[in-house]
């Protein structure tokens, strides 16, 4: 189990294999965001799947990077099913498609603008155009895709543009696509540097909102089996994901359980 670390927004969270996972709801992720940008106060925002988990564990720095955000929400049942295992349960899974309604449709309703870096050139632009179709009222301060790594880095000189350029449009809600680690070592290097008061992690998310607004099915959702979904569209780059190394996940969290039992309680 790692060493826990201050929380700069304190609340109740379960260590999934060094990972430390919030345990909050739609809700109170809702006012969590509506502090931050009323108050004008940081609040960073990642999401741990299967895959994270595992690579962190073997990765330190991974690790750090991921328990280093102020909220860290359950992507994927595997993390859900080990939150109860260990005796902490998570509310449920949460998602950057399971949240999209809270994600854009509270910034609608407060008047809030939202700023999509990230993901492929011109994806961001077709996911605004959407999200400003899905949401009346949304501001989308601006969009800038995420093809600027080198060599696994993004090089110094284009994070300085990159960051200069998120300012200047002034979003209060800033969403960051590029994969992980990198967008995570993107918003812990810049966090204290960029403007915007909530920063978000999202992967490929954009892809899927450029596609559609529900991007699970239904039955999918019902099922709870959106791994099986995504590996049957994308069988080539995903197939050991969701077989070797989601079955290697899913063995480690029942062997830590066997090993250590359950978490304490709150409080």
């Amino acid at each position: 189990m790692s060493t826990p670390t201050p929380q700069r927004w304190p609340h109740p969270t379960v260590d999934v294999l060094g990972v430390r996972v919030s345990r909050l709801d739609a809700a109170a992720l809702r006012d969590r965001v509506e502090r931050a940008v009323t108050e004008r106060r940081k609040l960073t925002v990642t999401f741990a799947n299967p895959d994270y988990v595992r690579r962190a564990r073997r990765d330190a720095g991974l690790q750090a990077l991921m328990n280093g955000f102020d909220l860290n929400l359950p992507d994927g049942w595997g993390v859900v099913l080990a939150a109860r295992l260990f005796g902490r349960p998570v509310p449920g899974r949460m998602a950057n498609d399971d949240l999209t309604d809270d994600l854009f449709g509270q910034p609608a309703a407060e008047g809030w603008s939202v700023y999509l870096f990230g993901n492929a050139p011109g994806v961001a632009d077709e996911a605004a155009a959407n999200l400003t179709r899905w949401y009346p009222g949304l501001t989308v301060a601006g969009t800038q895709h995420g093809h600027w790594a080198r060599d696994g880095r993004i090089p110094g000189d284009t994070a300085e543009r990159l960051v200069k350029e998120i300012n200047a449009a002034a979003p209060d809600i800033l969403h960051v696509g590029l994969g992980t680690p990198l967008q995570q070592e993107f918003v812990a290097a810049h966090r204290d540097r960029i403007d915007a008061p909530v920063i978000f992690t999202c992967g490929a998310y954009f892809e899927h909102l450029a596609e559609r607004r529900e991007y699970y099915p239904a039955w999918v959702l019902r099922l709870r089996v959106g791994f099986l979904y995504r590996l049957a569209r994308e069988p080539r780059r995903l197939w050991r994901r969701y077989t070797v190394e989601l079955g290697s996940y899913l063995a480690r969290v029942v062997l830590h359980r066997l090993r250590h039992g359950k978490q304490p309680a709150d409080g």
